[in-house]
């Protein structure tokens, strides 16, 4: 049994990253070069995606002829469908959540990748009037830490892994990707700005590296914490990761101090359900 061959209805979530790309067009392979009406392709935005992310997204609906539901969350149990031309690109729908949470998302409670991702694209599949569907979720067979989580995570129901199932693993993405007539062109050729640029999860010599070459990645980051800082009276400054500086203290550390970590040091980078 192909384990691309998913069970229908079925939503492949596409984060807009080289790995769910191979995933999908593993899948669209599978059902012999044509999806089905009822298995739908969602890339879920949070507004702070790189802007060669966005290109990679429509670059795959264009040259597989594959519809993508560009999806955003705009409050409680609210969302919108939008395309790439009224797409949100400055953490609109991420500051839409942050007014209805008490706190920050952090390393503990990551309620942005389950409302703005998981939850609106439930709810997009349930205003179609279907409610027991299968998720596709692009997770690789060298990523066992992350796939056991997931089979255990609640917030995916019905989640299929098939990338894992069918044993393909990292290189297995990049061959395929070195193979084809176009790619996802991040910076620094990996996946460092991957998913949001400024992601709190992502190690810390990564995000220096980010406030290094993209400062303007963490003006949103920033606001967001000066706003949480006032909004709960907070004289130290909330913040999204109370085991590092603010954001715009590692702006400044990322000016002014130079490379104090190596380039590949990810230690401290945490695992989250938004995949590749």
């Amino acid at each position: 049994m192909n384990p691309y061959l998913i069970d229908t209805p079925a939503v492949v979530s596409f984060s807009g990253g080289r790995t769910s790309g191979f995933m999908l067009r593993k899948i669209i392979d599978a059902f012999g070069g044509t999806l089905p009406d009822d298995v739908r392709v969602c890339f879920a935005n949070t507004g702070l995606e790189h802007p060669k992310t966005y290109e990679f997204v429509e670059a795959v609906e264009r040259n597989w002829n594959v519809p993508i539901h560009w999806l955003e969350y705009t409050g409680p149990k609210e969302f919108r469908e939008v395309r790439p031309d009224t797409a949100s690109r400055r953490g609109e729908p991420f500051s839409e959540l942050l007014l209805h949470m008490k706190v920050l998302p952090n390393p503990i409670s990551r309620n942005c990748t389950a409302e703005l991702k998981i939850r609106t694209i439930r709810r997009f599949v349930e205003s179609l009037g279907v409610k027991e569907h299968t998720v596709a979720i692009g997770l690789r067979a060298d990523e066992q830490k992350r796939v056991s989580r997931t089979r255990n995570d609640r917030s995916w129901e019905d989640k299929v892994m098939p990338m894992a199932e069918a044993g393909h693993t990292l290189s297995d993405v990049l061959e395929f990707w070195r193979s084809q007539p176009f790619d996802l062109d991040l910076p620094g050729g990996d996946n460092a700005y991957g998913n949001c640029v400024g992601c709190f999860l992502k190690a810390k010599p990564k995000l220096l590296r980010i406030a290094r070459a993209e400062p303007h990645s963490f003006d949103w980051w920033i606001e967001a914490e000066r706003r949480a800082s006032e909004r709960g009276g907070n004289p130290q400054g909330a913040r999204f990761r109370q085991d590092r500086p603010r954001y715009i203290d590692l702006l400044w550390i990322a000016k002014n101090q130079g490379m104090l970590f190596s380039e590949h040091d990810e230690h401290d980078t945490i695992d989250c359900a938004c995949t590749d």
